[in-house]
């Protein structure tokens, strides 16, 4: 204390216009180094936030690429087997479902198989689940329409499999496997042409997303029973005019003879023994 005052009692006793100098000088060397300090912690505050961003848009980039890629690979094509083909058309024809006969041996790869569409399913859904931090609302929303029409295909399947589960069949049985892959070939016949355009929703708007980059926080999603059950709704409500819901008994139908072919079969194959 006794060194501030000693310091004030000599700019008093100095010259009327040293002392002002030194004010003034005094005024514009803290004045400067205020500034300084604002701009350095506003400017290095903007540079770090711009880093994070960067950082982050390069993630969603690359998450919308990779998803991008998964939807490609599921369009690849197989051939059936004959058998299998000519059964799948004569049950399709039974129940009365309606199909694209031009080339329907040809079908996406995940329907060659029981197997092999429900490893697409989980995997893709999966893939989906944990990369929703990074979508923009429309793509999220895109995202959640087509999680829930491919979760369809996986549910026909255990509709089939619950029944022979309750009866205490296994499900290697050869004519129950059998069974299930002409029904898992009579979805893809059915339905691969509208699971593509639900797939093609998705990279469209993920490709809208790409040309509108941004970082406005995604808006709140209110997740409860209408969200995602009602007709009305942003889920449902965008899957009614789907043929896997406006036909869906003829489809139930469908896993209902498949049933009872795997069930047959199994019943023959069990007298021969």
């Amino acid at each position: 204390m006794n060194f501030v005052n000693s310091i004030i009692e000599s700019v008093n006793q100095c010259p009327e216009y040293i002392g002002k100098g030194i004010v003034q000088l005094l005024v514009v060397t803290l004045g400067g180094v205020f500034v300084a300090w604002i701009t350095t912690s506003l400017f290095g505050r903007r540079s770090e936030i711009n880093a994070v961003e960067g950082v982050l848009l390069k993630r969603k980039m690359d998450i919308y690429e990779e998803l991008c890629g998964k939807l490609e690979a599921l369009k690849a094509v197989v051939v059936i087997p004959d058998d299998v083909h000519e059964a799948a058309v004569k049950m399709l024809k039974e129940v009365g479902v309606t199909f694209n006969p031009l080339n329907s041996n040809q079908l996406l790869s995940i329907f060659d198989s029981p197997q092999e569409l429900t490893k697409s399913f989980l995997e893709l859904d999966e893939y989906i689940a944990s990369k929703k931090l990074y979508y923009d609302h429309d793509v999220m929303m895109q995202a959640m329409r087509f999680q829930n029409y491919f979760a369809v295909f996986r549910r026909l399947l255990v509709m089939y499999e619950q029944e022979f589960v309750n009866a205490g069949i296994s499900l290697k049985e050869k004519e129950v496997a059998a069974a299930e892959r002409i029904l898992t070939a009579e979805l893809g016949m059915v339905l691969q042409d509208e699971l593509v355009e639900q797939m093609d929703k998705v990279i469209a708007t993920m490709k809208r997303s790409f040309l509108n980059l941004n970082f406005n926080h995604r808006k709140q999603i209110e997740y409860n029973y209408d969200f995602f059950n009602s007709p009305d709704g942003p889920i449902l409500g965008e899957m009614m005019d789907t043929k896997i819901l406006k036909e869906r008994e003829k489809i139930t139908a469908v896993v209902t003879s498949a049933v009872a072919l795997g069930m047959a079969g199994n019943i023959i194959a069990r007298k021969k023994k």
